[in-house]
């Protein structure tokens, strides 16, 4: 994997699939046009392509049915409380999603990308088990 940078001048999708493809991680566009890209769990990569400011890294989960809009609060604020590199929130549609953005300003390289990448991808599953396992499916 070269070194270049990924800057706001040359982010694409096919830079960020061809970035994930050099590190041998299986990755996907999406039906959405994200990139979805396997590793501790799925992680989708949607770059801000207007601005070209950005990468915005999620990773979506779903409530159990019988969980309260309450229940689900509290999940977040814990998670959100305790783990600073993740946002957590709770949608209508009964999901919780993480959420984290790189910043392009200055560049950033592609092995910074997949180790953001990586470590973005270890951190849900130990949050959910730490406040939301038994409303967390």
């Amino acid at each position: 994997m070269s070194e270049s940078l990924i800057t706001p001048e040359n982010l694409s999708m096919d830079l960020l699939e061809e970035v994930f493809d050099a590190a041998y991680m299986e990755s996907s566009i999406d039906e959405d046009g994200d990139l979805k890209v396997l590793d501790a769990c799925t992680v989708y990569l949607r770059p801000d392509l207007e601005r070209k400011e950005r990468i915005r890294l999620l990773a979506i989960f779903a409530f159990e049915e019988a969980s309260t809009m309450a229940d689900r609060l509290i999940c977040v604020n814990n998670i959100n409380n305790e783990y600073i590199v993740v946002t957590a929130s709770a949608s209508d549609n009964g999901l919780l999603i993480f959420r984290y953005d790189l910043m392009l300003a200055g560049g950033m390289t592609k092995k910074a990308l997949v180790l953001s990448v990586k470590r973005f991808a270890s951190i849900p599953k130990d949050a959910i088990q730490d406040h939301g396992s038994s409303i967390v499916r």
